[in-house]
């Protein structure tokens, strides 16, 4: 039997498992429980005869990152199956998943709910669909006595939904992947091979006014007013980013432009009433930087602008703090690793794929800067970090064919 008629045979032990690890809210923040995640996890790969490495890290080293890492452990797993090859593929992907918001279809965003072609639940589509993927895929090989043409090791990291410094930054920077090539399982799907990323520049600003009485505004400083001044000219910024010299070519020949989206939270303080001057205001920005420009260059020019309207404006005093920095990268669509993912596309999907960085950000990155060629992939699902995410179950099963596919044909 093919692997592809194996995993499709097995489409509802594919499905249990991805329940049950949907069914664990590893909710980030603050990151609850990952230990629990990666307890089941390790006894998965363990089962398929793979060698385990749980990595916790220290507190110390998280508590940099995370304030509440003592509450909030942080842990990483890596599982290995060695063949013997001289090559060594190494699949990566997060099981952390954003909180839950708003009145879902099904009552528990954790329930794993099937109703027809879809599984409903929090990190159904981001990206414990990829996790059970991969995990079944490497189970239709070994079930079907085949064995891989490369080595295989897998990570499964968190903290990807807030950045991943302690997540695939941690392992990659302790050195602890051992790999000739990555895929991501994520960053692509359908007929899309992520060939990299956009990268992404977030910053929280403080704009600080002086409290007055609403009946005498003139003895205040109105922060947020000074908000709408600072905007104002942020928005100069943002229609700039639309100019053509701008724009980023993909592989189809249309165009990407640099974003900025302008609070995506804001608030202001407890004191706040309708009779007050308020006196304090913060937002975010979240620049998403094309993998033709440099995150330095853009950071400097978001400076600049804001920098440019302290001057400008009376009484324009605010703080920055950068929350997340983090590089655009782009890929080799001609390495071997890239052909032999898009050969195993095409001989489960019928058609030839095509290369497309995605527009947000993944992990990526982390093992591209240590010179690592990669390439991102998953199954399609919907409602990502919205209500209702989910995960259409015919293309759980064909990515996971992808997977199984891609690790037989493959010769690097």
């Amino acid at each position: 039997m093919s692997v592809r008629d194996y995993i499709k045979q097995n489409q509802t032990a594919l499905c249990s498992l991805l329940q049950e690890l949907v069914r664990i809210p590893t909710i980030n923040p603050p990151g609850e429980n990952y230990a629990e995640m990666i307890e089941l996890l390790d006894g998965k790969c363990k089962t398929l005869g793979m060698k385990t490495r749980i990595i916790k890290v220290p507190k110390r080293t998280a508590e940099q990152i995370v304030p509440n890492a003592a509450d909030y452990p942080r842990f990483n797993l890596i599982a290995r199956w060695d063949v013997g090859a001289e090559k060594t593929v190494h699949f990566n992907a997060h099981y952390d998943v954003v909180p839950v918001a708003g009145q879902w279809r099904h009552n528990d965003p954790f329930s794993g709910q099937i109703e027809g072609d879809w599984l409903y639940g929090r990190g159904a589509d981001d990206m414990k669909d990829a996790i059970a993927a991969l995990l079944f895929a490497i189970k239709a090989v070994q079930d079907n006595d085949i064995s891989p043409l490369f080595n295989i090791e897998c990570s499964f990291t968190c903290d990807e939904e807030t950045g991943g410094q302690l997540g695939a930054g941690y392992i990659v920077e302790k050195k602890l992947v051992k790999a000739d090539y990555v895929v991501s399982c994520e960053g692509g799907a359908e007929m899309n091979i992520g060939n990299g990323h956009n990268g992404a520049l977030w910053f929280e600003i403080e704009v600080m006014g002086k409290a007055a009485h609403g009946s005498h505004p003139e003895k205040g400083v109105n922060a947020f007013e000074k908000t709408a001044e600072l905007v104002s000219v942020l928005q100069r910024l943002k229609r700039r980013l639309r100019s053509p010299e701008r724009a980023f070519i993909l592989s189809d020949g249309s165009e990407r432009f640099p974003s900025l989206n302008l609070g995506g939270t804001f608030q202001g303080t407890e004191g706040d009433k309708v009779n007050t001057v308020p006196a304090r205001l913060s937002f975010t920005l979240d620049r998403r930087i094309t993998p033709n420009e440099k995150l330095e260059l853009a950071e400097l020019e978001l400076m600049e602008t804001i920098n440019s309207a302290v001057e400008f404006y009376q009484d324009m005093n605010l703080n920055t703090q950068a929350i997340i920095r983090i590089h655009p990268c782009l890929t080799d669509t001609e390495s071997p690793l890239a052909k032999g993912f898009a050969d195993a596309v095409r001989t489960i999907r019928h058609r030839k794929p095509i290369f497309k960085p995605t527009t947000g950000f993944t992990d990526l990155h982390y093992f591209v800067n240590t010179g690592l060629t990669g390439i991102g992939y998953g199954p399609r699902g919907e409602g990502g970090h919205a209500i209702n995410e989910r995960v259409f179950i015919p293309d759980l099963v064909r990515t996971s064919a992808i997977y199984a596919t891609f690790m037989t044909r493959t010769e690097l």
